[in-house]
C-alpha cells in the first residue's frame, strides 16, 4: 500500500514538473551570449512574438541592434523543447536558428546559430524572458505584406537620384540543407 502511494506521489510530481502541453505563447525578450563570432559586432537582443498552436510555432520578430530589423518566425514544439527559425530583413537578411526548452513559466533557455547575408555569423546560448503573455502586443509588418523595400542610393545608384526599389523573395529551406550566406554582387 505504501509503495502505491509513493508511486502515485512520484507520478503527480513528474506531471507537475514536466507539463505535457506547455505553452510558450507570448511576447519574449531573447538575450544572446555569443561564444563564437566572425565579427566583433555583437548580436542584439530580439523581441519575439510567439504563437503556439499545438506543436506549430509562428509569429513575428524585431531586433534593434546592431541595426533595426524585423521578420517572421516559424518552428515546432515537441517533448524535447522547441526549434524556431527567425528570418529577419532590412538592408540584409539575418537568419537565427534557436533550439531550447522552457525552464519554468517565464524563462526559455537554449542555444542559437545566426548568419547574415553579408557573411557575418554568431553562435552561442540564449535566455528569454516572458515580457507579455499577449503575443499580439508586438506590431511588426508581416514579411508577406511587405513587397518592396527601398535601398540606399549609394548601394544601387540610379539615374533619377531617387531610391531604387528592390524586391524581397521568401526563402524556404529544410533542415537537411546547408545555407551559406554571401554578399550578392
Amino acid at each position: 500500500m505504501a509503495a502505491r502511494r509513493c508511486a502515485a506521489l512520484i507520478a503527480i510530481i513528474l506531471v507537475s514538473v514536466f507539463p505535457a502541453n506547455a505553452d510558450i505563447t507570448g511576447l519574449w525578450d531573447f538575450r544572446y551570449d555569443v561564444a563564437w563570432s566572425t565579427t566583433s559586432e555583437m548580436l542584439g537582443s530580439t523581441i519575439v512574438s510567439i504563437v503556439q498552436n499545438g506543436s506549430a510555432i509562428s509569429g513575428d520578430a524585431y531586433i534593434e541592434d546592431p541595426e533595426h530589423m524585423e521578420g517572421k518566425i516559424s518552428g515546432t514544439w515537441g517533448p524535447d523543447g522547441f526549434q524556431i527559425t527567425a528570418t529577419m530583413y532590412r538592408k540584409r537578411i539575418l537568419i537565427i536558428s534557436l533550439k531550447g526548452t522552457s525552464q519554468d513559466s517565464g524563462i526559455l533557455r537554449g542555444s542559437f546559430i545566426a548568419a547574415s547575408s553579408d557573411g557575418r555569423a554568431w553562435r552561442g546560448g540564449f535566455i528569454a524572458t516572458l515580457t507579455n503573455p499577449d503575443p499580439n502586443f508586438l506590431n511588426v509588418t508581416s514579411m508577406t505584406d511587405k513587397n518592396e523595400v527601398a535601398v540606399e542610393p549609394k548601394a544601387a545608384p540610379t539615374t533619377t537620384g531617387s531610391a531604387e526599389k528592390s524586391r524581397f523573395f521568401e526563402i524556404r529551406y529544410s533542415r537537411d540543407e546547408t545555407i551559406y550566406p554571401r554578399p550578392v554582387m
